[in-house]
């Protein structure tokens, strides 16, 4: 009987051994947080969303995540690894339609990311180990796929296993990225006439010549509109073009210029394109293009000093 007694209580002194291992991992220096076997660290941190230096992706910077041992005693051998789980990483709902990944210790590694993919060997020593995780944005060069990024939004959930080298069991970590600053960017190479600027010179004109409306105005000037998409891939689909700048106080169809009495109009297909307003056209295989007209337009019933006028605008590509 003294034998099993002797046997019993060695075999509760073994399970409280086991019992008093947990994982622990905190953010940016924070407090640790200990989940035990079976258990998930829920965390949420807000991260800076930056252009990547190659230009390729957009990082979400920000989260320093560490994770360590946390067993009390027990063989030095034993260890913790942290590795991807089951849809690692799952993109907030404004990066569905794009592609993205997971920078694991200086590899990219695109959506869907493997699962099991070794980040970290935890010791048991009970210091903190780097977690070197940083997921991504891929930029690509499509004019349909705009970026805009206000701070608060959610931009996605890293989701991470622990496992060990002694026991079957493991605990998981999620961890919920936001954005701390506003981001836009259009991951687009397509250009308007290769982005050289485009000049309008009426040249010399009479202000008894100067109609009244963009559509009748006899002094007007021709311009061909060459859109070019360069790069990877094949784009085809529907773009705007917006006529940007500052509305004559008396058309808003015509752009303000330094003479107050006259107005510069834009027409494409037989139709006036007001100031910041734009038209429909088209990209098919990386390439389009549109025949425009610029007019010269005077307020009805003046006549407009007589002098050099200028004034400056601003035609940009975009999505309907």
């Amino acid at each position: 009987m003294k034998r099993l007694y002797a046997a019993i209580g060695l075999l509760v002194l073994i399970g409280v051994t086991t019992t008093a291992r947990a994982a622990d991992c905190r953010v940016n220096g924070g407090p640790w947080q200990t989940v035990h076997p079976g258990g998930t660290i829920n965390q949420q941190v807000p991260v800076t969303v930056r252009l990547g230096s190659d230009s390729t992706r957009i990082l979400l910077e920000g989260a320093n995540l560490e994770c360590r041992f946390s067993l009390i005693g027990g063989p030095e051998r034993m260890e913790d690894y942290w590795a991807t789980a089951a849809n690692a990483w799952a993109p907030g709902p404004k990066f569905v339609a794009q592609g993205t990944g997971l920078r694991i210790n200086g590899t990219d590694r695109n959506t869907p990311v493997p699962i099991g993919i070794r980040i970290a060997t935890m010791a048991n020593n009970g210091r903190g180990v780097p977690i070197n995780v940083t997921p991504y944005i891929l930029v690509r060069n499509n004019p349909t796929n705009p970026i805009d990024v206000v701070i608060g939004d959610t931009l996605g959930t890293l989701t991470l296993n622990q496992t060990n080298n002694y026991d079957p069991q493991s605990t998981r970590l999620v961890l919920r990225y936001s954005a701390a600053n506003n981001f836009s960017l259009s991951p687009s190479t397509c250009t308007i006439n290769n982005n050289n600027p485009l000049e309008i010179n009426f040249n010399d004109v009479h202000q008894r010549a100067i109609g009244t409306d963009p559509l009748t105005s006899t002094i007007r000037t021709n311009r061909r509109l060459n859109y070019s998409c360069p790069g990877p891939g094949s784009i085809t689909s529907p773009i705007t073009i917006t006529y940007q700048g500052t509305p004559s106080s008396f058309n808003s169809n015509l752009l303000t210029m330094s003479n107050p009495d006259v107005g510069t109009g834009l027409v494409r297909g037989g139709t006036a394109v007001r100031v910041n307003g734009s038209f429909l056209s088209q990209i098919t295989n990386n390439a389009g293009g549109d025949d425009v007209t610029f007019t010269l337009v005077k307020r009805a019933g003046t006549l407009p000093a007589a002098g050099p006028i200028s004034g400056s605008g601003v035609l940009v590509m975009g999505v309907p």
